[in-house]
């Protein structure tokens, strides 16, 4: 059930003159310019419905591209399937100063298909123009009209679609001649001059002079901090089944009504060889483990977007038969096969993807672009969750495709939102030991175990079943910072039980110590930093957001070479702070007759969000841990042979 992207950089009326001088460039106010690539001159969306089973989306929008960093506005286009249909589609093509370029027709506009990789099933289609520019800045025009069968889903207002994008004018309106009770939820007008006009059935928003706002790390979402309205009806149609739901709880009972009741049923074939799979097994999450362990190895991820079959699932038995399907194909599977063993589970639709994104509790809708696999538990126990697309992925791991995020559980008897589980600092954990022989000229052989926890562990796992030469290149990135690397032995472990990965490295190189006359300075971290790379700005506006905390943990033991003496250690070093920690301690120490220095590194950076103001104290405190990890010990020839 993957979402399609589709951005329309877009319209305004076809009856523009040859020359319109309210499109020049000249007449965009500074203060919309400021860290912009582009200006929304006039944006005009009109929601029409017409009825249960008919919607009509006009859309006209006129954009202003002030430099090549805003190209992706000149691809203007709409997506359609079965369900819906392009009624109108024009472009027309602006200089800096309004006077008409280029005029693109309907028949002009290119066609292509959307089915993505690994798609078997998809009847998406894209009518585009995508308009290569000889000079900037230029405006784009564009004007369609949709005629959509499927009232489930109507577009939100998000008139600030992109960082760096400003907005002279936005308006969205809906018409509702069925006359359909209509719900809205407002987001993040503070601040922003937005006017509301209308009725609650047909309301008309307006937003002015919104200028772009730039981006910089680690701030929120433009979903978290720009205006956004969400709008549903209560009475639908989605595919020709109507439907009615105002609450979470009505929307999933209507979905499993709807789109998963009777679509459980297994061959008794299966249901036999399941139940001696499981005979053995001491509890319902152990049968669990077996069986989603079974479904892995039995079966692979097709995507199916197809009518109905793009928002329910392939009935279990044909998914039996052929081996493949889709998450709703696949998760209805598992669930199936945990039903004929008496364990209790729940179809989850979830909005899946790095940047966590929650279903709003209070505004039930349409929504998600995937579905997983909840096993309730009882007590002060976790809930489990299964992903049940991957064929590699541990029994209840989810990492950061799926993690900490509302989700709406379908149940027989209602939705329910809950939470997935939440990888805490201390379990996205990654940890190093390395053990490195020093000789005279800087030179080095070491030998490493790098280990992954949480998130992590999701992350790297995967290249284990990389190419060599993939495998080479990438800790050759990894360690960049040390010269002539020589990578001898690599080596993985994956403990799926315990969800850690090992990597097990034996490497040399040169340049580990840097030697001038007969001293020579040595580092004392053999991994840099995993930290963040931040900018001195003369002002933050967003908000400091840290979406998931990290911990790493180092431990080094330095050979020194037989011929130098220990000179100098640094200081060891603790910090602690609401960011997080960080802690450093070295000693000399003498193993099996040889001097040895020990360094442990450890630090952690927290989950949270923090207002603009914090910013330079974050980025001192990033600057810290980068700085003490830096340090190095300094050793002095004693003697020297010849």
């Amino acid at each position: 059930m993957q979402r399609i992207f589709i951005f329309l950089a877009l319209c305004c009326s076809v009856g523009l003159s040859a020359q319109d001088l309210h499109l020049s460039f000249l007449s965009i106010n500074d203060s919309l310019t400021r860290h912009a690539n582009a200006v929304v001159r006039e944006e005009i969306v009109e929601i029409e419905i017409a009825a249960i089973d008919k919607l009509y989306i006009h859309t006209k929008r006129i954009v202003t591209v002030l430099n090549e960093h805003g190209n992706r506005y000149a691809f203007v286009g709409d997506s359609y399937d079965k369900s819906s249909k392009i009624n109108n589609q024009k472009a027309v093509v602006y200089d800096a100063m309004g006077n008409e370029i280029k005029v693109v027709k309907k028949r002009d506009f290119e066609d292509r298909s959307l089915v993505a990789s690994g798609t078997l099933y998809n009847d998406n289609r894209l009518s585009y123009f995508d308009y290569t520019p000889r000079a900037y800045p230029f405006t784009i025009v564009y004007e369609s009209i949709i005629e959509k069968e499927n009232t489930i889903f109507l577009n939100d207002w998000e008139p600030v679609g992109e960082h760096n994008l400003s907005v002279e004018r936005s308006s969205y309106s809906i018409k509702n001649r069925a006359g359909i009770n209509l719900r809205t939820r407002e987001n993040n007008f503070e601040g922003a001059n937005i006017s509301k006009e209308g009725t609650e059935l047909e309301p008309v928003y307006i937003l002015k002079d919104f200028p772009a706002v730039d981006y910089e790390k680690l701030s929120p979402s433009l979903e978290k901090i720009t205006p956004r309205v969400q709008v549903a009806l209560d009475r639908f149609s989605l595919v020709g089944v109507e439907g009615s739901a105002a609450t979470w709880e009505e929307l999933g009972k209507w979905q499993y009504e709807n789109l998963l009741k009777d679509r459980n049923e297994l061959p008794e074939t299966t249901v036999e060889k399941v139940k001696k799979l499981t005979a053995g097994a001491k509890s319902d999450v152990e049968k669990a483990k077996l069986i989603y362990e079974y479904v892995q190895e039995n079966s692979r991820y097709i995507s199916v977007q197809l009518g109905i079959g793009g928002w329910s699932p392939a009935p279990a038995s044909e998914v039996d038969q052929l081996k493949y399907g889709d998450c709703k194909g696949l998760t209805n599977y598992t669930k199936a096969l945990l039903d004929s063993q008496n364990i209790p589970s729940y179809y989850a639709v979830v909005i899946a993807g790095e940047e966590q994104e929650d279903l709003e509790p209070s505004f039930a809708s349409m929504q998600g672009n995937h579905v997983i696999l909840n096993l309730p538990q009882a007590g002060e126990d976790e809930d489990v969750w299964l992903e049940c697309t991957s064929q590699t992925l541990p029994f209840n791991y989810l990492g950061d495709f799926t993690d900490n995020r509302n989700v709406l559980l379908v149940k027989p008897e209602g939705g329910e939102i809950v939470r997935t589980k939440s990888y805490s600092t201390s379990e996205n954990l990654r940890e190093s030991s390395s053990r490195i022989a020093l000789n005279e000229d800087g030179s080095f052989s070491a030998a490493i175990e790098r280990r992954s926890y949480g998130v992590p562990y999701g992350n790297i796992y995967g290249i284990s079943t990389a190419l060599a030469k993939d495998q080479e290149l990438y800790y050759k990135k990894l360690l960049k910072h040390l010269r002539s690397l020589n990578i001898s032995k690599v080596a993985f472990n994956n403990d799926r039980e315990k969800q850690v990965f090992t990597e097990t490295l034996n490497l040399s190189g040169e340049g580990y110590g840097s030697k001038t006359g007969k001293i020579m300075l040595l580092p004392l971290n053999f991994f840099r930093a995993s930290t963040y790379d931040l900018p001195r700005l003369e002002e933050r506006r967003q908000a400091l957001e840290i979406s998931r905390g990290l911990s790493f943990k180092d431990h080094v033991e330095l050979r020194l070479p037989e011929a130098f003496e220990l000179e100098a250690l640094p200081d060891n070093f603790k910090l602690q702070n609401e960011f997080g920690s960080f802690s450093f301690t070295v000693v000399e120490t003498e193993k099996e007759g040889e001097q040895v220095l020990v360094a442990e590194r450890f630090y952690s950076i927290n989950e949270g969000t923090w207002p603009a103001e914090k910013y330079d104290d974050f980025r001192d405190f990033i600057n810290t841990i980068n700085s003490f990890s830096n340090l190095k010990a300094v050793i002095i020839a004693a003697k020297i042979h010849n």
